[in-house]
């Protein structure tokens, strides 16, 4: 018997912890998107929007962003301290903290420039800049780690776009829980295609090629087992990677490759002919059942979390702590010196 089918794996901590809150990923979409299109703010037209998010925020910026692109609306995903630019009609800034620098330090700027804001997060400097000067909020889940309040976040992000007119998002939240249902625990490996990928995954090196439609899922599975399994992989685009790393392929790479219902036809023989090169065995495809976009790269998003925790009980490493990533945060100034900056704002110094 696999170890991911005994009952004991997932008896202790941390990985109790780690799958109770996996299991409320509808129900934390669900209340995320309640929040956002609860939000209030005055903007005459939208026509240009930058979303601020780093790491699994930046995921989520990057997933709001994919949903709007036919709407007309210019938008970009800043990832660090530095803008390019300040005309702007509006801003979402993502961070679960609060206190993520790359995020905070733009942010300020693009207040100081008059752009109006709208903050999701938890707490930290962000709530207290929004305290301080009036920008709406949508709460998140606080009580879990950051990237395990994605779709609390997520649902945020979209409802704040569906509250502004920009998007329409209808959710079949059962079709949702019955897909996560068959990813849970108690399902065996054979009939548990998560299991299955992830004992592939820890006797492999897994390599993630993503094309544009399902560009984020594949970028969420690479994040979530850098942080969850503590594992290194390869995340390339796709077909850019075939022009690029295919010759350096190591012999043990496991070829990751989440597939779309709007999979271009160009894409789907491209692959069949990697395919017939490396061997159906070293490529594993991940499709879901879906009705359209959101829901195609929500189940995705689902499958791949799933993935990461099942590969960090085959590892044994803990899936909810990150000390590292701490430590730095802690040895960075700069988080320091906008953490300062911030307070100096509040105070109205």
């Amino acid at each position: 018997m696999s170890r991911l089918d005994a009952p004991e794996a997932y008896s202790r901590e941390p990985f109790q912890r780690a799958f109770e809150i996996a299991a409320d990923y509808v129900h934390d979409l669900r209340e995320g998107l309640e929040n956002g299109r609860r939000i209030s703010i005055s903007v005459r037209s939208i026509e240009r929007l930058i979303f601020l998010g780093i790491g699994g925020s930046g995921i989520i910026c990057d997933a709001a962003a994919k949903l709007l692109s036919g709407s007309g609306v210019r938008t970009i995903v800043q990832r660090s301290y530095g803008l390019g630019s300040l005309d702007w009609d509006l801003a979402i800034a993502v961070s679960h903290s609060g206190n993520t620098a790359e995020t905070v330090k733009p942010v300020m700027r693009l207040m100081d420039a008059g752009i109006p804001c709208i903050f999701i997060t938890s707490g930290g400097a962000l709530m207290r800049l929004a305290e301080r000067y009036g920008v709406p909020v949508i709460p998140v889940r606080g009580d879990v780690p950051p990237r395990y309040a994605f779709p609390s976040m997520l649902g945020a992000a979209l409802g704040a776009l569906e509250a502004l007119g920009l998007i329409r998002i209808s959710l079949d939240y059962n079709g949702l829980e019955h897909h996560l249902a068959g990813l849970r625990e108690h399902v065996p490996l054979e009939e548990n295609p998560a299991k299955r990928l992830a004992e592939r995954i820890t006797s492999s090196y897994p390599v993630i090629y993503a094309y544009n439609e399902v560009r984020e899922a594949g970028y969420r599975l690479k994040c979530q087992l850098n942080e969850n399994a503590k594992m290194h992989c390869c995340y390339a685009d796709f077909p850019e990677a075939l022009h690029n790393d295919l010759e350096a392929l190591p012999d043990n790479a496991l070829l990751i490759m989440p597939r779309s219902m709007r999979e271009p036809p160009e894409i789907s023989r491209t692959i069949d002919a990697l395919s017939r090169l490396l061997g159906e065995d070293m490529i594993f495809s991940i499709r879901v059942d879906a009705r359209d976009e959101a829901e195609e790269l929500l189940k995705l998003f689902i499958f791949m979390d799933y993935v990461s925790l099942y590969v960090a009980v085959l590892r044994g490493v803990d899936p909810l702590s990150v000390p590292r990533m701490s430590r730095l945060k802690r040895l960075n100034p700069v988080y320091g010196e906008v953490i300062e900056e911030v307070e100096r704002r509040v105070a109205g110094r």
